[in-house]
């Protein structure tokens, strides 16, 4: 049986239309799977609604995180991440599901609550900052961070590094933060390059 994975408005209207054949490629293989991706590529999902998709194909298949982060092409951990997604409350899902204005990275930190109260909490609070944003409320002007804000960051950030136990971490988050590192490196050297101001 032949199935449309992608596609169906435009097989919709050419039956409207009245025609008896249209161009259309013939792949094998899951639907399921041709269909997630296909959409994926288009990027018009939300992130409620990636996680969703995500989690489905995971359940129909029984396929392993690291599985589906092959089929999509993306790091088992971004899947953890996104599917994590799947915990929000029903009613912060289905307010998210169209909303294209609540980032991804937003919706990960809400659901890494542990309750569900929790989350509703912290989605009202991001619901509160839209909304004052939107009425102009959220347009303040920020002044530049002095010399001494930004050594106390640098501090802070040096303090919170060296905490940090990489002994449970799996080969491919080891990977990930040590590229991470890295490109820090690289702004480190560039900004030790930058001469100080010569004293009038």
């Amino acid at each position: 049986m032949l199935y449309v994975v992608a596609g169906e408005r435009r097989c919709e209207a050419a039956k409207k239309a009245g025609l008896t054949e249209v161009p259309a490629i013939l792949v094998e293989g899951k639907c399921g799977e041709i269909a997630l991706v296909e959409n994926l590529l288009r990027q018009d999902l939300t992130a409620v609604e990636e996680a969703e998709a995500l989690d489905r194909l995971m359940k129909e298949e029984s396929y392993t995180q690291e599985q589906l982060g092959g089929i999509i092409g993306k790091a088992r951990t971004t899947v953890t991440d996104i599917l994590t997604l799947t915990r929000l409350p029903q009613e912060i899902r289905d307010e998210c599901r169209g909303n294209t204005a609540v980032t991804r990275k937003t919706l990960i930190a809400i659901a890494r609550k542990k309750q569900a109260r929790g989350m509703v909490t912290a989605w009202n609070k991001v619901k509160e900052k839209q909304a004052k944003e939107e009425a102009g409320g959220g347009r303040k002007q920020r002044t530049a961070p002095t010399p001494a804000a930004h050594r106390d960051w640098v501090d802070k950030t040096n303090a919170k590094l060296t905490a940090i136990d990489p002994a449970a971490w799996t080969a491919e988050e080891k990977t990930a933060f040590a590229t991470s590192l890295g490109e820090l490196k690289k702004t480190i050297l560039a900004l030790l390059k930058t001469k100080p101001a010569t004293p009038a």
